[in-house]
């Protein structure tokens, strides 16, 4: 039996829901008995439609969470992972002691220990502490405090984890972010290294007239330059860098922002400060971001902080070029660890002009057999099915 377990619930629109998603689609497809753990959906939550029931074989149990819970009682039972989601992973030992646990949230690591799992395998999405100090820039007195209060707590649970569990990653960066969390005596803890997956039912290249269709369909400009960003709102995504880089741009060129966040009326501020209601598209969150992909021309990852990024491979799939920020720049991201480079425009410099910059020179590289060839190398680099594998593989 494989538990998998992720705090939101399962068709909460996001990288690591789409990740669990496919994992479970792929054990179903190869008839592995599989749970699934996740939180109850909570209210104003983007969640994906199209993912509302799960494949065969595969079990769900659900858990409310605890945020509303007094704060010493939440404190108090933070160690073992909150006191609802201990109880659940305690059911499930009971009828499935010798399970194979993955999960994807520090939380639930600690809390299928508390249950008396022994194999538990989290594949790390991020470093809590270093994606809360992104939020720092440009927050009141009051969120920062906040920020700081969520750093300690997190930080903790996070480090407690990684103690806990057999350590999974997807790039070398986050391996060198995981370790300068370890104590001295885990210094050389075995951290696996794998690849994502990308679900090449869903993000292929646009043939023949479907790229007009669909903008068409969409609502999009027939014949503008689109640039498209998809991902949360939040301060790690670069966003701002994104929207003064398009405002310098010519007057063919339109920035696509798929997705929303706790930043996205500061988004809507600073598009109308800048007079881009007619260079700046707000999309929305969206189920169907394949469609976006296939109709854009050129993807944009302006994120300062990112352990890897799998709506960057999504776009890959469909054969778009990809601008982000290298790594020299300063940012903390592992973009150039996606053997993808020849379909890549860095931006060398963390300034809007040098997005810019990048995102000018994306449009020079675009065929027909340019995006043919991106699509391939990327869905023979990154399967999840060879993921689950590696995830199921004993020492």
């Amino acid at each position: 039996m494989l538990v998998f377990g992720n705090r939101a619930h399962f068709s909460t629109i996001g990288g690591v829901e789409n990740s669990i998603r496919s994992l479970l689609k792929v054990a179903s497809e190869e008839n592995i008995p599989s749970l699934l753990v996740c939180r109850e959906a909570i209210d104003n939550e983007s969640l994906d439609t199209g993912a509302l029931s799960l494949p065969g074989n595969v079990e769900l149990m659900t858990y409310r969470d605890d945020h509303d819970s007094p704060l010493l009682r939440r404190l108090y039972s933070l160690h073992m992972g909150g006191e609802n989601l201990s109880k659940l992973y305690s059911e499930i030992y009971a009828d499935h002691p010798d399970s194979i646990v993955v999960v994807r949230q520090q939380l639930h690591v600690l809390a299928a220990k508390s249950a008396g799992f022994t194999d538990i395998r989290y594949l790390v999405p991020s470093i809590a502490v270093n994606q809360l100090r992104e939020e720092f820039l440009g927050a009141s007195l009051i969120r920062r405090l906040k920020i700081i209060a969520h750093m300690i707590v997190q930080g903790f649970s996070q480090r407690r984890a990684f103690r806990i569990a057999k350590v999974f990653v997807f790039s070398r960066s986050m391996n060198r972010q995981v370790r300068k969390l370890l104590p001295k005596e885990l210094k050389n803890k075995s951290i696996r290294i794998v690849k994502p997956g990308v679900d090449t039912t869903r993000f292929y290249v646009a043939a023949g007239k479907e790229k007009a269709s669909l903008r068409k369909q969409l609502n999009l400009p027939i014949k503008q330059n689109l640039f498209l960003f998809v991902g949360r709102f939040v301060q790690a995504k670069g966003l701002d860098y994104a929207i003064d880089a398009i405002a310098t741009m010519p007057d063919d060129c339109t920035l696509i922002l798929v997705g929303g966040g706790e930043h996205e009326t500061s988004v809507i501020e600073k598009i109308k400060k800048l007079k881009l209601d007619t260079k700046v598209i707000l999309a929305g969150s969206t189920s169907r971001v394949e469609d976006y992909y296939r109709a854009c021309d050129v993807f944009v990852m302006s994120s300062t902080y990112e352990p890897l990024g799998q709506t960057i491979l999504e776009a890959a799939s469909t054969g778009m070029r990809l601008v982000a920020f290298h790594p020299n720049s300063g940012v903390i991201t592992a973009t150039n660890e996606l053997e993808l480079d020849y379909a890549i425009d860095y931006a060398n410099e963390l300034t809007s002009a040098s997005l810019a910059n990048a995102m000018s020179q994306s449009l020079l590289g675009i065929s027909n057999q340019g995006a043919k060839n991106i699509s391939l190398q990327t869905q023979k680099l990154y399967s999840w099915s060879a993921l689950l594998h590696h995830l199921q593989a004993t020492e």
